[in-house]
């Protein structure tokens, strides 16, 4: 019996399996369509609200005032409009390249016509701005200088008013030739030829816009539209036509191996029900006899036992209750007495954790109490913007100041690291480094790069032994300012110094040699300089800005991207600086897990004024050893 049962089963669960296969396959084949259908219909859609938010603005001209004003927003705007709309066409269309150049070539003509239209919208203004509010300005200028004329103006104004909401060329034509047949009776102010050249540009750029012969701004900006929105609408229908086959080939995949598994299932089922009953009733039998007999007849029935299965089972049952009876009284006995023992752990195990996270969180106190405090920052810098978050409680990263006078002059010794790791063990070597530079500094030694050199011979000293050399070390810059003559002197140990002027981002990179072991044979830090001007902002940060993954690109936020969010937004002050730089770095982390212990300043350093003082031109990324 149990081969026939295997044999059986075994066959029916080919089938099954069969099915599940194709199925899977099938229903795999018609996800993958049906989720490009619905990322299609979401570019649709997308496609569909830029082209009528383009078509609100255009057409609406209580708009053009707000983008005169504001031309670069809506422009921005604008292309982060097409970034959507790109991405989601390279995500829909990564299997067509071909059909992908196409539709982004499409989109590349879209956004320049549509820069186009932005910027003769932004020329033709409304009220206030563009050549209709320098023209409106002129117009009033004339109706004060020469009230005698209201009439006329009034006319004037009529129609230009006409002509600006109709677009009707016949308006523009009207209000020409009042002003030439003025000037023909020789009293037409002389501001109103100034006037007529600014109507003359409304009207060319209005007739570039949306003019009866086709072919311009707006009617190529339509066709393209169109076009997109044609394509993709063709895509769909293509995408539905293979979803639907696959579909049809899914049903009748499904009637066939359904009609074979049921068919399989009665013969088997038949065959099998035959023999049980058949076995069941010779037991059945057996055990009537067997009671019959007042259970004496033992030699009766073990000849029509059944030899499988079933006569194991009728045999076995008596002794298996009887053992499974006292096992279950022992399991029983031993499941409380480790319940108990786990129990007990788990309360050594709770007050343990609750004992580290006390010490982790005193010794964060404790850290930061080492750091230079705000108060000490804003002595001696004009605005400071400070964003300090470690992995954990406690991190690697640290920030040291000393003041000192030198020659009469006032200095500033600024430095920010990154130790090795994070956590306990970074914490401990920012402490070591922290108390390190305490003891240089008390030594005399001002001069950033002798400071590096100094620290590292005292790094390596202090974390290695002879019998074992260790890897830990630091990442640093330190920075001496002179806040009477401006100048900087920077050094660093694979971190850089960035100085944010107007539009312009000045790197000072520290040099590819740790403080800490190093295979390289590295002989002393070099010293770089530049002077400062006003305005001038300092940008230190540590590598885990840079280094944080987004968590939808699943790329680092980079030192690219860093540079040109300073960059852009250069002539604003340091808070605003920092605080739309922090919000894009907040966003492109998102939910995510922080990589490292994260440290970005922007110092704007407090200069001391004399009268007398000379500054000098500033001086370019220049090394120059000390």
């Amino acid at each position: 019996m149990k081969k026939s049962l295997v044999v059986v089963l075994g066959g029916f669960g080919l089938v099954l399996l069969i099915f599940a296969s194709l199925s899977w396959y099938f229903n795999q084949k018609m996800h993958e369509k049906q989720a490009l259908l619905v990322k299609l219909d979401d570019l649709s859609t997308q496609v569909q609200d830029h082209k009528d938010w383009m078509e609100h603005i255009t057409n609406q001209k209580i708009w053009y005032d707000s983008i005169a004003k504001n031309e670069i927003e809506y422009r921005r705007k604008n292309s982060f409009s097409h970034e959507l709309i790109r991405q989601n066409v390279t995500e829909v269309f990564s299997s067509n390249k071909e059909v992908e150049r196409e539709l982004l070539s499409m989109l590349d003509d879209l956004l320049l016509t549509e820069d186009r239209i932005l910027n003769d919208i932004s020329k033709i203004g409304f009220k206030e701005f563009g050549y209709i509010g320098k023209m409106r300005e002129v117009i009033h200028q004339v109706e004060e200088t020469f009230p005698e004329f209201d009439q006329q103006i009034l006319s004037l104004r009529r129609h230009e008013k006409d002509y600006i909401m109709r677009n009707d060329d016949n308006y523009a034509e009207s209000l020409h030739k009042e002003i030439e047949n003025w000037q023909a009776r020789g009293n037409c102010p002389p501001e109103l030829i100034q006037y007529l050249q600014y109507f003359d540009s409304v009207r060319s750029r209005m007739q570039i816009l949306f003019a009866i012969p086709n072919r311009n701004h707006y009617s190529n900006w339509s066709l393209n539209v169109a076009s997109v929105q044609s394509n993709l609408r063709r895509f769909r229908g293509e995408f539905i036509r293979e979803s639907y086959s696959l579909s049809n080939d899914s049903l009748t995949m499904q009637y066939i191996i359904s009609g074979i598994a049921f068919l399989a299932l009665i013969i088997g089922s038949v065959y099998i029900i035959k023999n049980i009953t058949i076995q069941v009733s010779r037991l059945q039998r057996s055990m009537n006899e067997f009671i019959s007999s007042n259970y004496q007849d033992f030699e009766s029935i073990s000849p029509q036992l059944p030899k499988n299965e079933i006569g194991q089972i009728s045999i076995q049952f008596l002794k298996m209750a009887r053992k499974i009876k006292w096992d279950v009284h022992l399991l029983e006995d031993r499941v409380s007495r480790r319940t108990n023992a786990l129990h007990e752990k788990n309360l050594q195990l709770e007050k343990q954790h609750t004992e580290m996270m006390d010490s982790l969180r005193y010794a964060q106190k404790l850290q930061e109490s080492l750091l230079v405090s705000r108060k000490q920052l804003v002595q001696h810098f004009d605005q400071v913007h400070v964003h300090y978050t470690p992995k954990n409680l406690v991190g690697g990263d640290f920030y040291w100041m000393k003041n000192f006078r030198e020659n009469g002059a006032e200095k500033i010794l600024f430095a920010l690291a990154d130790c090795t790791g994070h956590g306990v063990p970074g914490a401990l070597l920012s402490v070591l480094g922290m108390n390190t530079l305490d003891e240089l500094f008390a030594d005399g030694i001002r001069k950033p790069n002798e400071l590096l050199d100094s620290l590292r011979k005292t790094i390596l000293r202090r974390i290695s032994s002879e019998e074992e050399q260790r890897m830990d070390g630091m990442d640093i810059a330190i920075f001496c300012l002179d806040k009477r003559s401006r100048e900087l002197h920077f050094s660093g140990a694979q971190m850089p110094l960035w100085i944010v002027r107007n539009a312009e981002v000045i790197e000072l990179n520290g040099e590819r040699v740790p403080i800490g072991f190093t295979y390289m044979n590295h002989l002393e830090f070099k010293s770089q300089h530049l002077i400062l001007e006003e305005g001038d902002k300092l940008v230190v940060f540590t590598d885990g800005i840079v280094d944080q993954f987004g968590m939808e690109s699943n790329k680092k936020f980079g030192k690219k991207q860093l540079r040109h969010l300073l960059s852009r937004s250069s002539d604003q002050n340091g808070s605003v600086l920092y605080n739309r730089l922090m919000n894009q770095f907040s966003f492109w982390k998102g939910e995510g897990e922080q990589t490292d212990d994260c440290t970005f300043m922007i110092l704007e350093p407090k200069f001391v004024r004399t009268r007398n003082l000379k500054i000098e031109t500033p001086i370019a990324n220049e090394k120059v050893e000390v």
